[in-house]
């Protein structure tokens, strides 16, 4: 089901959703092998809502737009062993970006702020599947286009201001320790921040 306004300048968007899945591949080894046992007994679901908003008309010179998305979805599929929320389904998702003209400056500056529920992961150590959720993701950028000429312009961007110490997952060891625990190490982004500057 989905809604859709615009007017003037401004957008507005809401769309839900429910998905159900049925016959999804599965197989019984750690990956897709050749000697791998395939079936097609699975099966699952999604339902969310996604709402987008824009508006460029109500404040002078400034253009933004918030997004937002909930997703409920649980799946039995590949080598899953009974049905849970896959790891690259956060339950809550939201975005802000921001674009504000300076006419005296020449100058377009902006900031942006992505935020992303924890997602789920697998602990061998722990009984329960996909039982895990690593810490939420934040990232606040800013940046800086300014107009040289109009061919020409000079763009400065900073990722991660704030410097969020964000973790995509964890790698666990194929095989447990001397005390049965299974050790792992933490997968995080090369970089916390990132600066780029570019001419164009």
């Amino acid at each position: 089901m989905n809604y859709q306004l615009l007017e003037n300048g401004r957008t507005f968007r809401a769309e839900a959703y429910y998905k159900n899945y049925d016959r999804l591949v599965k197989f019984d080894t750690d990956m897709p092998q050749f000697n791998s046992v395939f079936n097609n007994n699975g099966g699952g679901y999604a339902t969310g809502l996604d709402i987008f908003r824009r508006d460029s008309k109500s404040i002078k010179n400034l253009d933004y737009w918030i997004s937002y998305s909930f997703l409920d979805t649980e799946r039995d599929y590949r080598n899953f062993r009974e049905k849970a929320t896959p790891n690259f389904a956060p339950k809550h998702s939201f975005s802000l970006v921001t674009k504000y003209w300076v006419e005296d400056w020449r100058s377009q500056v902006g900031f942006s702020y992505n935020y992303g529920a924890g997602r789920p992961y697998n602990d061998p150590n722990k009984a329960e599947f996909l039982s895990e959720k690593t810490k939420s993701y934040n990232n606040l950028s800013v940046n800086w286009a300014y107009l040289l000429s109009q061919q020409k312009i000079l763009y400065f961007s900073i990722s991660n201001v704030a410097g969020f110490n964000n973790v995509n997952g964890y790698q666990y060891a194929n095989t447990p320790n001397d005390l049965g625990v299974f050790e792992r190490r933490t997968i995080r982004p090369n970089a916390d921040t990132f600066f780029f500057v570019g001419f164009f």
